[in-house]
């Protein structure tokens, strides 16, 4: 039987199968380039181009730069938008304090309770003549 300082390897053998001829990856790439056809588009290696212009050089550095101020403005608009810098009140607002100073702001556009006499002359200001106003008493009868 086989002992514990047996190693495995030394019993079954150190070959897997997977083996290939001697000498096989020496000329791989020769052999590999004569095999694949031509190709007139391919690009030229970046040694024989002519040399990276400033430009070339910068542009990575400027589009990050670019996205990085995008960012800052998109953080600067969104807490501009919060309500949490906002002051509502009236002793700091100069336009609303004097609104509500003027009566006719307050008559005008803050009261809610209106007089018949005001809702008649609005009405003679539409064209809408009092004689073919008729009383609520009198629809319900006509309509039951």
């Amino acid at each position: 039987m086989r002992t514990d300082k047996e190693n495995i390897l030394d019993i079954i053998g150190r070959k897997d199968g997977m083996t290939v001829p001697d000498g096989y990856f020496a000329d791989f790439q020769a052999r590999m380039e004569a095999l694949l056809p031509v190709n007139e588009q391919a690009e030229t290696p970046r040694e024989i181009e002519a040399p990276r212009s400033f430009w070339d050089r910068v542009r990575p550095f400027v589009y990050m730069a670019a996205m990085f101020a995008g960012v800052w403005c998109m953080v600067k608009m969104f807490s501009m938008l919060g309500t949490g810098n906002v002051d509502l009140s009236i002793d700091n607002n100069e336009i609303l304090s004097s609104a509500l100073s003027d009566d006719t702001f307050i008559y005008e556009y803050l009261r809610d309770d209106v007089s018949g006499r005001e809702v008649l002359e609005d009405m003679y200001l539409d064209s809408i003549s009092v004689d073919d106003i008729v009383p609520a008493d009198s629809l319900e009868e006509t309509l039951y």
